[in-house]
């Protein structure tokens, strides 16, 4: 899994397929937001914290839920 920065989001890529992202702040004093939308539901797990680190966090245990909830594994370079 890696991350990937874009302007208006940094997008959580498994391969070629982005699972999830944060976004920054629109302006000082707001929270970061997040979104992993492969979660096993029709609807996406959201929500916002204060850091960058604590929403990146939450994307990837989002989905690492996923994946143990699926009975799925990351292979090869992907697991780091």
């Amino acid at each position: 899994m890696r991350w990937e920065i874009e302007t208006t989001r940094q997008r959580y890529m498994s391969g070629g397929i982005a699972v999830g992202a944060v976004f920054p702040p629109v302006r000082p004093g707001l929270r970061w937001r997040w979104r992993c939308w492969v979660t096993g539901r029709s609807r996406p797990s959201e929500g916002s914290l204060h850091t960058e680190a604590l929403a990146r966090r939450a994307v990837e245990a989002a989905f690492a839920n996923f994946l143990k909830n699926a009975g799925l594994v990351p292979t090869g370079s992907e697991a780091e």
